[in-house]
């Protein structure tokens, strides 16, 4: 088949257009044979008809060799040849070339960025053998001649259709900048020079063609865009806008697209509906992001970087401030010597920019063939843009100016030398206009004042007019005429044909309270105005300039030498109403209050002209008081709502009354006499005064009503508001005035106490005084007020609670000291109650303690050696009755002595008023011994006990003397009494039967003696066995409690919590701890549901949480929640139903309310958490600008609870454990540090508040938790045994630490529980072969005793009046 290459559609309508005959040669690299193409245009213009009717076009064709000149052209063994025959006469060879360059640029003449910078020739293109790329004609040509050195903004599009991602197109966009040069637009030079070599240019600077579309590298000639929306000024007002609106019409867009856009069929513009077209040519406008639902783009820079628009759009306008500052020159200089001015201050007011340093002020310029001087009269056009005194703004209408300066930026020879016209409006003065300050200064300086800045670009855009000497008068005159000459106050009745309500009685009186008109309507009358013109509301007598009138409302003072007050001022411009302008509508209604206050009032109409003259109008009216409304003020309040203060018994020292209307205004007073003063509560008249003492100001305008006081007993009817009225009246009423007031109880005077409290038998040291009232009254006999401070001072009493002394009365008059004092004197001492009001004793009472005294009953007053002895002690009261009160773990007796062997610091218990010290030993040797007896709280109770101790001796003694002991011997006995036992032997005995009972009783003693002591040492190895068994077992007790504190899955530390919960009853977290689950999805406890790995955290996240929020109930769902609780009919809570039935099984109602927290309900962490963390933690955002925390610094709060396998597998039904919704809920983004210092020096990164180890708490921003708290439920410590906190690696391996201690625990058993439980069953062996020696002992300790006390008897039998010796049998010797 034949291969044309890419001459197809656009090739052969072209050549048609060229000529009537084309001739095409085309061969491929593989074919050898050259195929041949003959087109006409007669038979194009045929049509002839095919078979199937449709219109063809027939063309010859053949085949032939290729000449050897064709393949000495064409190395590459292919060509396309096109030769056009009769082409047409009016076709220009220069205006072809010039055209073919245009279309082929870039295959001719590439100027791509490169490193070398130079100019690239990709295809050689020649027409007539003329080399295309030497052709100077043409728009591309000349366009690319003109645009500045530059960089070139160069950016790539990606447009990709949504619904298929296959079907792309890309384009490369590249911005070039053409300045201006010396004050001529560039783009101004390339449509002169295409005019001048005969191009057809109908467009001009303003809507030049500022795109350029090549497809496939071809021009397409009629895709003559506007600029794309990227391309024009964003920026609606300021300097900014003026600028970027200039700027941005300096720039053109060449466009490279690729095969993906479609072009029109005569491939000379793009196709209009294709979605990519649209899309280039709408990309960043509103259209395009309301129909961007089809195509995707995508901006990259020339680096490939992406962009987003407004990226790009940044970038675009940086880059034509570059090229402004570096290639435009509006303007080199003026005709005269310039001022030059360094950093001027009115940059804005100029309209240049803050960047420039030094203008230049010029007074003549020359531009467009013209000279412009200062003081030439210009009317500048609509449309013209002008810096103003506020902003810029576009004129709407002409304004005649005066030409004053010209000001260039930068020094002569400076690059982008902007200029600016400065003009003064025809309607300023000279003096307001733009002035020059060169006189005597060294840095001259511009102020622009009323004077307006234009770009001297309006001469290049003919934005003026010139207006000669007679036009500009002319308009002088008309100004003048036209111009406000003086200020008039509409009447009423033109008002209302306005549709407005005005007018006022001006230089009239009116009453307080009268009604204004809503608005004062003033207008400004021209010069050409007369008061006697016909038409007072016709608009060519009412000046429409856009002036602001001021109006200013004066009070005048009464005095000559005080200045007027201004109360009140407006600002208004004028208004529109019935279509009449320049109407001053100023409101009243807000200033209605004026004419509420009396006095002279001064109305002041003022208006600044533009030429610095002011326009002014006065009148006045004057605001009487209203008489009808009088009443009386005290001075001392605004209304008649304050009260007025009052103290019985103190003088009201003077009381300023007034008499004003109801508007506050006053009045003078004209009759003093008969003035009364009476106190009332409803019809209770509780105090009267007449005739008081009154003196009027100089003014008349006060009344000073002095030196009164009230005296009543009946205020206390008034508790405890003391609320009541006050009531001033003349004898004729003609005046008179009622006020709130408070009637205040007099100082304290007299104090009533109930004596029967301080009897002597209710003060008994230590005793708490219960229903101490005191009752305090003022000298009229009145309750004091509550809330007086008294000071209470006492002696041989204190209060409890190192309560201080001074005291506030109650609500109803007493001085509570329930509870509040201790008898703190001894028995038989004296106490003491003073009380004092500001340093003056009111009250004293002393009183009586009451007498106690502590007896020691039936001492004898001497005892044998070695005896042992019973001390009874008693303590009677005042009547010597035992006083049975003395009782209890308080009272207890300290007994000393220095010859007895008591126990150091043995105290012995007062039972109901006695104490019985039994078996007491006294010495064995004959002296004096001293017992001293005392109450161990009451050293008052005390005795001293003196007895004599007697030698112990064996005495014969005769039967003439009587009966008389012979012997007297303790003997030894296992209870506490003393055992006396004599023996009395017959003096007429022979003397051997005496020696023999000596022996025995030497053998007897000896043996007893002996079998006692061997009891006391057992009794003491005893006694050291039972205590070291004792303390084995509480060791052992311990170590267990330690080491099972710390295995079985924190089992031990949370048994530990739920038993502290356990203790408080009344709450639902002791039920739930109390007794079986009840409901499902129940989760439990907030303070049971986690652990901490040591003790300071977890009482520190206590103290953040709150005793409410540990003990939290924690359900799945809200349908578990409901199932907690219900209620009745009343609303009132179900006793009966969920856990408040369980609580009534218990017997301990749940007394308070409780929180309940659902997990389904609570909003989750959506952060995520950290990867391979077998605890789950939330993986939150690093809070700190480095990868290292501050000092201290030890984790989040919410990661640092520990979770066991059980509570890990608690979700939600979104899937979200407990970590992520309960613990993030409680204690969000919490921080924890080491110290307060370390917290507070890391505040500014604190997002969730924190807490320090060492008690400090911030809640959130400044909000801080002060103060002391210690609280018992906390959450459960776990930690590793014997592991380093380096070890325990921030908490997080603490709970698989704990899974591992049962071997270490197991260890430990048998390391130290081993050796303890060893010796413990030896010591028990001990114990029970020790306490079998003891009953051995004592069995044999009692049989000896009895056989004693059978010797005794048959030793001494008594014989009439005498006491012989009996035979003993010899058994019972043997003991």
């Amino acid at each position: 088949m034949p291969f044309f290459g890419m001459f197809g559609y656009g090739g052969t309508i072209a050549s048609m257009h060229l000529g009537g005959i084309a001739i095409v040669n085309s061969k491929t690299k593989e074919s050898g044979k050259v195929f041949t193409l003959h087109l006409s245009r007669d038979a194009l213009l045929k049509k002839t008809l095919s078979k199937n009717s449709k219109p063809t076009w027939k063309t010859a064709g053949g085949v032939r060799d290729p000449s050897e000149e064709e393949m000495t052209l064409s190395p590459h063994k292919s060509f396309t040849q096109v030769e056009i025959y009769g082409l047409k006469k009016h076709l220009e060879v220069d205006r072809l070339l010039g055209f073919l360059k245009d279309i082929y640029f870039p295959y001719i003449q590439c100027d791509d960025d490169t490193q070398s910078m130079n100019t690239r020739n990709p295809v050689e293109f020649e027409v007539n053998d003329v080399n295309l790329a030497e052709v100077q004609e043409g728009e591309v040509t000349v366009t690319n001649m003109h645009s500045s050195n530059g960089p070139d903004f160069i950016f790539h599009l990606k447009f990709t259709e949504i619904k298929s991602a296959s079907c792309q197109a890309h384009a490369r966009l590249k911005c070039v900048y053409f300045p201006i040069i010396k004050g001529k637009e560039s783009i101004d030079s390339i449509l002169e020079k295409l005019r001048n070599d005969g191009y057809e240019m109908k467009e001009n600077f303003e809507n030049f063609s500022r795109v350029s579309i090549r497809r496939l590298g071809r021009l397409l000639p009629d895709a003559r865009w506007g600029p794309l929306p990227f391309m024009e000024a964003k920026h609606r007002k300021g300097h900014k806008a003026e600028f970027f609106r200039r700027c941005c019409k300096r720039v053109k867009c060449f466009v490279e697209t690729d095969a993906g856009f479609s072009p029109t069929l005569s491939k000379t513009d793009l196709a209009q509906h294709n979605h990519f077209t649209k899309a280039l040519r709408n990309w960043g406008s509103k259209y395009f992001n309301n129909t961007s639902a089809e195509v995707e783009v995508e901006a990259c820079d020339k680096d490939e970087k992406l962009l987003s628009y407004n990226q790009l759009e940044k970038q675009y306008y940086d880059w034509i401030k570059e090229m402004h500052d570096k290639y435009d020159v509006e303007m080199d200089g003026g005709d005269d010597e310039p001022t030059l001015i360094i950093n001027p201050k009115c940059k804005e007011r100029l309209g240049i920019s803050n960047d420039v340093e030094v203008i230049r002020v010029h007074r003549s310029i020359t531009r467009k063939g013209k000279t412009w001087r200062r003081g030439d009269h210009l009317k500048i056009l609509p449309g013209a843009t002008g810096r103003m005194k506020n902003t810029f703004y576009s004129l709407k209408t002409s304004l005649c100016t005066t030409l004053e300066y010209i000001v260039v930026e930068g020094l002569q020879g400076d690059i982008c030398g902007e200029a600016r016209l400065i003009c003064r409006p025809i309607d300023y003065s000279a003096e307001q206009g733009c002035w020059l300050d060169e006189a005597g200064c060294t840095s001259p300086n511009i102020y622009i004042q009323e004077s307006v800045s234009f770009p001297v670009s309006i001469i290049d855009n003919r934005m003026y007019k010139i207006m000669d000497d007679d036009s500009w008068n002319q308009m002088l005159k008309k100004r003048k005429e036209k111009a406000p000459a003086w200020i008039e106050l509409i009447s009423n009745s033109e008002v209302d044909a306005l549709g407005l309500r005005g007018d006022l009685p001006y230089e009239g009186d009116v009453m307080a309270g009268y009604r204004p008109p809503h608005e004062i309507v003033a207008v400004l009358r021209p010069g050409n105005y007369t008061p006697s013109s016909t038409g007072l509301l016709e608009q060519k007598y009412i000046v429409k300039d856009e002036l602001e009138m001021v109006m200013e409302v004066k009070q005048l003072s009464r005095s000559k030498d005080c200045p007027a007050k201004l109360v009140d001022k407006k600002v208004k411009k004028t208004s529109l109403h019935n279509d009449i302008h320049g109407l001053y509508v100023f409101p009243l209604r807000e200033a209605s209050w004026i004419f509420k206050k009396s006095g002279v009032y001064q109305f002041n109409f003022s208006v600044s002209c533009r030429d610095t003259s002011v326009i002014q109008k006065q009148t006045t009216i004057t605001v009487c008081p209203d008489l009808n409304s009088r009443r009386c003020l005290f001075t001392g309040s605004s209304t008649n709502s304050d009260p007025v203060n009052i103290r019985l018994g103190c003088p009201v020292i003077c009381l300023a009354v007034k008499s004003v209307d109801q508007y506050g205004n006053e009045i003078p007073f004209l009759d003093t006499s008969g003035i009364t003063i009476t106190l009332f509560d409803g019809d209770d008249v509780l105090a009267h005064v007449d005739d008081v003492e009154v003196e009027l100001a100089s003014d008349s305008l006060t009344m000073n009503v002095k030196d009164f006081l009230f005296k009543t007993s009946k205020l206390d009817i008034l508790r405890p508001k003391y609320e009541a009225k006050l009531k001033l009246s003349s004898f004729d009423n003609k005046l008179s005035g009622i006020w709130p007031c408070k009637v205040k109880p007099g100082l304290p005077s007299t104090v009533v106490m109930d004596m029967s409290l301080f009897l002597e038998e209710n003060l008994t040291p230590g005793r708490v005084i219960d229903n101490f009232l005191l009752e305090v009254f003022d000298q009229f006999s009145n309750h004091v007020e509550e809330g007086t401070i008294l000071d209470i001072h006492v002696d041989g009493l204190c209060f409890l609670d190192k309560k201080i002394s001074v005291q506030k009365v109650n609500g109803e008059g007493f001085i509570d000291l329930r509870g509040a004092l201790r008898v703190l004197g001894g028995f038989g001492s004296e106490a003491c109650i003073s009380i004092f009001h500001n340093g003056k004793k009111i009250f004293l009472q002393i009183f009586q303690i009451a007498i106690r005294e502590l007896k020691a009953v039936n001492v004898p007053e001497s005892c044998p050696a070695g005896s042992f002895l019973d001390i009874i002690f008693e303590v009677s009261d005042s009547n010597g009755l035992i006083d049975e009160s003395i009782d209890g773990p308080l009272h207890t007796l300290n007994i000393t002595s220095n010859e007895l062997p008591l126990a150091e610091g043995a105290r012995y218990a007062i039972k109901h008023g006695r104490c019985v010290v039994s078996h007491v030993q006294l010495p064995r040797e004959q002296g004096n011994v001293t017992i001293v007896a005392c109450h161990t709280h009451y050293p008052d109770l005390q005795i001293t006990i003196q007895l004599q101790v007697q030698p112990f001796d064996l005495v014969l003694t005769s039967f003439e003397d009587g009966p008389e002991p012979i012997l007297r011997d303790p003997i030894l006995s296992t209870d506490s009494s003393n055992l006396l036992i004599p023996f009395q032997v017959a003096p007429a005995q022979p003397s051997h039967l005496v020696t023999y009972v000596k022996d025995v009783i030497k053998k007897t003693e000896s043996k007893v003696g002996d079998t006692f002591s061997e009891i006391e040492s057992t009794k003491k190895r005893l006694v050291t066995l039972y205590s070291r068994k004792d303390s084995l077992e509480e060791e052992i007790d311990t170590l267990k409690g330690e080491v099972g504190s710390m295995v079985g899955y924190f089992i031990d530390a949370k048994e530990l919590i739920r038993h502290k919960i356990r203790e408080k009853p009344g709450t639902a977290a002791f039920v739930l701890c109390s007794s079986e689950c009840f409901m499902d999805d129940f989760v439990g406890i907030v303070a049971l549901l986690g652990t901490v790995p040591n003790s300071k955290i977890g009482k520190m996240l206590a103290v953040y949480l709150g005793k409410d929020d540990m003990l939290s109930v924690v359900c799945k769902t809200m349908d578990a929640a409901n199932c907690i609780e219900k209620y009745n009919t009343d609303g009132d809570v179900d006793v009966g139903f969920g856990i408040h039935h369980e609580a009534a099984a218990l017997g301990v109602p749940i007394k308070s309310r409780f929180s309940t927290i659902c997990l389904d309900d609570i909003e989750p962490f959506k952060g995520g958490l950290m990867r391979n963390s077998p605890q789950k933690e939330l993986n939150l955002t690093w809070p700190f600008p480095h990868v290292n925390g501050p000092k201290g610094f030890k984790g989040f709060a919410v990661n640092m609870i520990n979770l066991s396998d059980e509570n890990l597998n608690i979700t939600t039904k979104g899937g979200h454990g407990l970590r992520e919704t309960l613990f993030y809920s409680l204690f969000g983004e919490l921080q924890v540090y080491e110290t307060r210092d370390d917290m507070f020096r890391a505040k500014d990164y604190l997002n969730g508040g924190a807490i320090s180890l060492d008690g400090g708490i911030i809640k959130g921003k400044g909000k801080l938790l002060l103060g002391y708290s210690d609280p018992k439920i906390t959450f459960p410590v776990v930690s590793g045994l014997m592991e380093t906190p380096g070890e325990l690696k921030g908490h997080q391996d603490a709970v698989t630490k704990t899974r591992k201690l049962d071997d270490k625990v197991k260890l430990l058993e048998a390391r130290k529980l081993d050796d303890k439980v060893k010796l413990l069953e030896a010591i028990k062996t001990e114990i029970s072969k020790q306490e079998i020696v003891y009953e051995e002992l004592l069995e044999k300790f009692n049989k000896r005793k009895r056989k004693f006390d059978e010797i005794s008897d048959k030793i001494t039998q008594p014989y009439g009046n005498e006491h012989v010796l009996t035979p003993v049998k010899a058994e019972l010797l043997d003991l």
